[in-house]
């Protein structure tokens, strides 16, 4: 392992820890020699990558950093970077995939991928369409993982339209459900929102571990029949979860 290597190990560490660390635990967690900890440390301090406490003689992350990781915030386009993964999951189940965020109170569809050009043209699904909060999949799951407050205020502020019998259209139930997904993880539409349709949704999230955005797939009910919806949850789940470490959240501690 050359100098570069070891010094991302060492950037790597001071992150997932969350908190001001010495040579000797960098040493000992990192298996690397005190001297060339030290080497790499004074390196980085340098160049502002890490800075040291005074009283303790500690590292943490430095104001370098940062700047780096704003530059990536104000430069990247959230909907490029998921594209791929959009791609991949419509490949893999041959349903329309698409991505949601939440956006001043409502969940809007912000990109989409179809199977074909022949798919479904009635879906729910269209870029810059706004997802009720109440029936379909990505608003559910969107809305779940609000404030309870704004959740509260939302499904008591707006309408609830009926758009098939199996719609929720009563507050209190709504509010039962949406804190069934918030503890599942994953939401389903069963032919809330159209006759024969069903879709499954689950969250992207951020630095901050919000939720941000949702990615869901959407089709006919015979397509996303109880045999195959575990299956398709963890398709939907592998491709969140690795789009969620690219806008850096971290599932849990590696070290």
């Amino acid at each position: 392992m050359n100098s570069i290597e070891k010094s991302i190990q060492i950037l790597n560490y001071l992150s997932y820890v969350e908190k001001s660390v010495g040579i000797t635990e960098l040493s000992s967690k990192l298996l690397f020699p005190k001297s060339t900890v030290h080497r790499i440390l004074k390196s980085l301090l340098k160049h502002s990558l890490v800075d040291q406490e005074r009283d303790t003689s500690k590292y943490r992350l430095g104001l370098r950093i940062l700047e780096y990781s704003n530059s990536f915030y104000n430069s990247f386009d959230f909907r490029q970077i998921a594209k791929p993964f959009l791609k991949k999951i419509c490949l893999e189940t041959r349903l329309t995939t698409f991505l949601a965020a939440w956006y001043s109170g409502r969940s809007i569809c912000i990109d989409s991928i179809a199977p074909s050009q022949n798919a479904n043209t009635h879906l729910f699904v269209e870029t810059g369409k706004e997802m009720p909060f109440h029936s379909a999949a990505s608003g559910k799951m969107l809305l779940a993982h609000q404030p309870s407050e704004d959740i509260k205020r939302i499904i008591n502020e707006k309408t609830l339209p009926k758009y098939t019998s199996k719609t929720i259209v009563n507050p209190k139930k709504l509010e039962e459900h949406l804190l069934e997904i918030r503890h599942k993880g994953f939401s389903i539409c069963n032919e809330e929102l159209e006759e024969g349709i069903k879709a499954i949704s689950v969250p992207v999230k951020n630095i901050n571990k919000e939720i941000i955005a949702s990615i869901t797939v959407t089709g006919l009910s015979k397509r996303l029949s109880s045999s195959n919806i575990k299956k398709l949850i963890k398709i939907l789940n592998d491709s969140a979860q690795e789009l969620s470490g690219m806008l850096g959240y971290k599932e849990k501690n590696i070290f």
